[in-house]
């Protein structure tokens, strides 16, 4: 699975493009928004934290395409009500579904080996043929598995730090012809 750097450089990119390069809640907020939602499949790690099976409740629904659209419409209900808030919620959608193409698209050494894509309608746990992210060790720290972890951090930024910084600027070149045109 990719790290949390990936998944929220991917919600930034994901959940600024997909709201029109809007700045909504604030130039920064925004960005926190968009990678708070990248990340937010993950919260079922915390239920295996808890009962000390880390690993043990991972990829489960919140790792669907249902999930991602429940994320959004929550996003929506919130938000709806304040200037801007469609594009903020149709930004996270997108940002959480970041998240499940990065996990489709990844090596995973761990059975169920994929994630539940396309749940209630299949409980198939489905996987690209040909993964472009490395696996994340998350075993004792030794120097050969902290080397990997951080050959994977720099993949992830080399892959997808490009795509943010576009969705940042373009954002900026939008706030700057709208600033023209008042």
């Amino acid at each position: 699975m990719p790290t949390p750097l990936g998944h929220a450089l991917a919600g930034m990119a994901a959940g600024t493009a997909a709201s029109g390069g809007r700045t909504i809640l604030g130039p920064v907020k925004d960005l926190v928004f968009f990678a708070g939602f990248g990340v937010l499949a993950d919260v079922d790690f915390l239920p295996g934290l808890i009962l000390g099976d880390g690993t043990g409740w991972h990829r489960g629904v919140s790792h669907s395409i249902v999930a991602a659209v429940a994320a959004g419409l929550l996003a929506w209900l919130w938000f709806r009500r304040r200037p801007g808030g469609g594009w903020l919620a149709l930004g996270a959608l997108a940002a959480y579904a970041s998240h499940i193409l990065l996990d489709y698209l990844n090596v995973d050494t761990r059975p169920p080996f994929g994630i539940p894509l396309l749940w209630p309608f299949s409980q198939e746990y489905m996987l690209a043929h040909h993964a472009i992210f490395p696996d994340v060790k998350r075993h004792a720290l030794t120097w050969a598995i902290v080397r990997h972890d951080l050959m994977t951090v720099a993949w992830e930024t080399l892959l997808l730090g490009p795509p943010m910084l576009a969705a940042l600027l373009w954002r900026k070149i939008k706030r700057r012809q709208s600033e023209g045109r008042n």
